[in-house]
């Protein structure tokens, strides 16, 4: 049974769990070989594939050979809610030009979001559609109880380690907020949103402002956060969650800042997963 449990973030709403798997095991497992740790077998580690979640209903085949082909032509006026302008400006924030004072400036908000390529070459219907998966992931009970419904039978006995990238870590949090059975030993959270309050005030359960945090039911925490990565743009979840989370920077550069496969090839990772394996 699989020993370490991977969890996507955005980005995966025409993938397959096997695509997933192969790519990020391939690159778990250079992480580990490059860090001079002992590599894991492609059996003991398995995917929470929740992406078709996001489909339409009666929605058939596959993406065009564009990626993003599929997607609405979305644009800036898209971004009407509350929650998702609030997003929108969290990520902005982290281009390092000024801060517009209002939220009336969502077309200059977003032109520098796409422009500064923080969240890499996607187009920019892909930035609204990237910020509306979390939006609809916070607020849609129904779709959060999907992708929820797709840990069953992943986590199992033997599951050491959980891996999250990105909205990944989360799902991750409310998953293992939800199951105290579950024997987890370490969460590795990668790229990780958690420290925006837009989130961190719609988990399960919800972080309260002056209240302690819920630990996520796991011995140790560890967090690893890029420098230049507009996602995690709170680079330390301690403050928020507990002393005893393991707060990590990285570099994966400007271009690849949010990349899952360099934060799963960085030393920090890599640790964090071998010594969970290991229960040190």
């Amino acid at each position: 049974m699989s020993k370490v449990v991977l969890c996507h973030g955005i980005g995966y709403t025409f993938a397959h769990r096997e695509n997933m798997h192969g790519d990020w095991f391939r690159e778990l497992r250079t992480g580990l070989v490059d860090t001079g740790l002992p590599p894991v077998e492609a059996a003991d580690v398995a995917a929470v594939y929740y992406g078709n979640c996001y489909r339409s209903v009666g929605k058939k085949g596959g993406p065009g050979s564009d990626e993003f082909s599929e997607l609405p032509g979305y644009g800036p006026a898209d971004l009407d809610d509350d929650l998702e302008l609030e997003l929108l400006e969290a990520l902005a924030e982290n281009t390092g030009e000024g801060r517009p004072g209002s939220k009336g400036a969502v077309q200059g908000l977003f032109r520098r979001l796409v422009e500064s390529e923080l969240l890499g070459d996607a187009p920019a219907k892909a930035v609204v559609w990237m910020i509306k998966q979390v939006h609809r992931y916070l607020t849609d009970d129904a779709l959060r109880d999907a992708v929820l419904a797709r840990w069953d039978g992943v986590v199992t006995g033997d599951t050491r380690v959980v891996v999250a990238h990105s909205l990944g870590s989360v799902i991750a949090y409310d998953a293992l907020c939800a199951h105290p059975e579950w024997e987890v030993d370490t969460l590795v959270t990668l790229g990780s949103p958690l420290g925006l309050g837009a989130i961190s005030s719609r988990l399960r359960p919800p972080l309260v402002r002056g209240e302690a945090a819920r630990w996520p039911n796991v011995r140790r925490w560890v967090n690893v956060a890029a420098v230049e990565d507009p996602v995690a743009l709170v680079k330390e979840l301690a403050p928020l969650f507990g002393k005893e989370v393991e707060d990590h920077l990285v570099r994966n550069g400007r271009f690849g800042a949010h990349s899952v496969r360099r934060y799963l090839t960085t030393a920090e990772a890599a640790r964090g997963i071998a010594d969970g394996l290991a229960g040190r």
